[in-house]
């Protein structure tokens, strides 16, 4: 996997999300092999992500991707909330990346890519700062004039 997001997935650094070839010679064994790795992409919000860079569909994936098991690019077995919405390519916008690039993808009704995505966590991340150190500086303008 590539990108900040694998880092911080709940699968980072474990092993047996794609089976050796030699290990496997049907959808039978590819699920034997890593159905029970499955439940690790329960909690991960980066399963769309996980699936664009992984593109299982189209490279015939055999292995664990975006909370699905896949064998030769087809779902075989999936998590009971997984969502179609998930395997869309997001379209991409000159002003992706931009706060404004989010909310045009929500206007119409699109995934948000994960440039957008990013965007909207920093400056939220810039809001929820700012509206603390306005907090902290009301509490020191109201207990200096006490």
């Amino acid at each position: 996997m590539t990108g900040a997001w694998a880092l911080r997935a709940p699968c980072s650094g474990l092993d047996g999300f794609a089976p050796n070839q030699d290990a496997c010679s049907s959808a039978n064994d590819i699920k034997d092999l890593c159905r029970p790795q499955l439940p690790t992409c329960g909690p991960c919000p980066f399963r769309a992500e996980c699936i664009a860079t992984i593109k299982p569909a189209q490279v015939k994936f055999d292995g664990i991707a975006g909370g699905r098991l896949w064998c030769n690019g087809e779902v075989i077995d999936a998590l009971d909330d997984v969502s179609d919405e998930e395997l869309a390519e997001p379209k991409l916008r000159p002003s992706c990346g931009t706060e404004a690039g989010a909310k045009s993808h929500t206007r119409n009704d699109e995934r948000v890519c994960p440039s957008c995505r990013q965007a909207t966590r920093e400056i939220e991340a810039r809001r929820q700062a700012e509206k603390t150190k306005q907090q902290e500086q009301l509490q020191l303008d109201f207990t200096s004039i006490t």
